[in-house]
């Protein structure tokens, strides 16, 4: 039974290119387990085969069926070779990639994605931040409040998963993790501005940034996706954002025209190579063919949005400097946009040999998802 539900998620990932998380549903669907406690461990099983993979390939010395990556790992009969892609279970070329680029420093940063780590964000628009404390606690979680943003917390603990807490059932707290909370800092959004959501659905980012503003706030919210933006409109409800704060808008970024707006937030789509911990399903489909296609499409939703805005934050979830660096080094060129220091207490610096004013974030050194983040200024 195990062997099988195995197989058939690293297939669906392998098939379709889809997440660890689109992956299990559709292969569990409600058959799999009796219980949701059943279900969970299972989940959670899959989870750490997908981590496995690139481990199980190195062990197995070729490509072979999921099917038999399955038996060897449920067996344990399998030993990882000494080459560091290898032990950490991630592509060689990002590995190569990272290390060219950050030195020994590459390895810590991978082995810190191996591990999740769950923040939350109290819900400000139906709670404040110490009654959502309580009502996590009364729950049985053990949590840290950060040192940087009083409305996110750390989960150290928890009875059962963060998901089906009552807490984040109800939209009290909202799973968020700190570095895309600092891409919504960065905006500094203000009561009565008007900002553009570039790439907006599920909109996460875009409820904190009407939080933020304390709900009086315009917010256009654009995504390619219809599909999606519907998802967005039902959970914009849910977290209690009143009707009119947000204009929902099914366009292209690159194409899509706009009235003036004070600020953007351009949160690109990108390889998600810094999402790793979050899905380990990125470790099976990961290609460098998607680093190249997505800094093309950044740099045309960049070239785009900045017709209608003067002040822009520009963030990927991705570790890779043509998707960062790179993209801002061209907006500084060809846009007439100038990158500031981003105002955050947490900011590592860009990639050197780059000369960009910008902030990355790390999985082992911010506990957090690894993040580009810039701020770019009309001159």
């Amino acid at each position: 039974m195990e062997e099988k539900l195995l197989a058939g998620v690293l297939n669906e990932i392998l098939r379709h290119k889809v997440s660890l998380d689109v992956a299990f549903k559709r292969v569990c669907s409600s058959k799999c387990a009796r219980t949701s406690e059943e279900r969970e461990r299972l989940y959670e099983l899959s989870r750490a085969f997908v981590s496995d993979y690139v481990k199980l390939l190195c062990a197995a010395g070729k490509r072979v069926r999921p099917k038999v990556l399955a038996k060897m790992w449920l067996a344990g009969s399998f030993e990882v070779p000494p080459d560091p892609h290898c032990q950490l279970s991630v592509p060689q070329w990002l590995y190569d990639k990272m290390r060219n680029i950050m030195g020994e420093e590459a390895a810590k940063l991978f082995s810190a994605m191996s591990k999740r780590i769950w923040w939350v964000r109290a819900n400000t628009l139906k709670a404040g931040e110490e009654r959502v404390r309580r009502k996590l606690e009364e729950e049985g979680v053990e949590l840290e409040e950060s040192q940087h943003f009083p409305y996110m917390f750390k989960i150290l603990r928890t009875p059962k998963p963060v998901r089906t807490l009552r807490s984040v059932r109800e939209f009290l707290a909202i799973p968020h993790d700190i570095a895309s909370a600092a891409v919504v800092e960065t905006l500094r959004p203000s009561r009565g501005e008007r900002i553009v959501d570039a790439c907006a659905a599920p909109g996460i980012k875009t409820s904190l940034i009407v939080a933020l503003a304390e709900g009086d706030v315009k917010v256009t919210a654009v995504d390619i996706s219809g599909k999606r933006m519907n998802v967005m409109k039902h959970l914009m409800k849910k977290m209690g954002i009143r009707e009119g704060v947000i204009e929902y808008l099914v366009a292209d970024a690159r194409r899509v025209k706009l009235e003036r707006h004070d600020k953007a937030l351009i949160d690109a789509p990108c390889s998600n190579t810094g999402a790793i911990s979050k899905d380990p399903g990125l470790r099976v489909t990961l290609r460098p063919g998607k680093v190249e296609y997505y800094s093309g499409l950044q740099r045309e939703i960049v070239a785009n949005i900045s017709k209608y805005a003067d002040k822009i934050v520009y963030a990927t979830c991705s570790l890779m400097p043509e998707e960062g660096e790179e993209v801002v080094s061209f907006a500084s060129r060809t846009l007439n946009l100038e990158p500031l220091w981003p105002s955050l207490p947490l900011c590592g610096s860009p990639y050197r040999g780059y000369d960009v004013k910008a902030c990355r974030l790390y999985a082992h050194e911010h506990e957090s998802e690894g993040f580009f983040i810039a701020l770019l200024d009309k001159v």
